[in-house]
């Protein structure tokens, strides 16, 4: 399966067992994605966020 990184535009190879919530990295420009939805031929990636610990600031 094919997509588009969202940072860089750039055409990322996804493997055909990526499962939801897997990890992914762009090779042009090393941003962190999580695979969102796979549907079909399809497959939705977004921005990995890391939440941080809440210290109750």
């Amino acid at each position: 399966m094919k997509t588009k990184c969202p940072e860089c535009n750039a055409e990322l190879e996804v493997p055909k067992d990526a499962l939801q919530g897997e990890i992914l990295s762009c090779s042009c420009c090393g941003l962190e994605l999580e695979v969102k939805r796979i549907s079909g031929e399809s497959v939705e990636l977004q921005e990995l966020t890391i939440e941080g610990e809440d210290w109750g600031e």
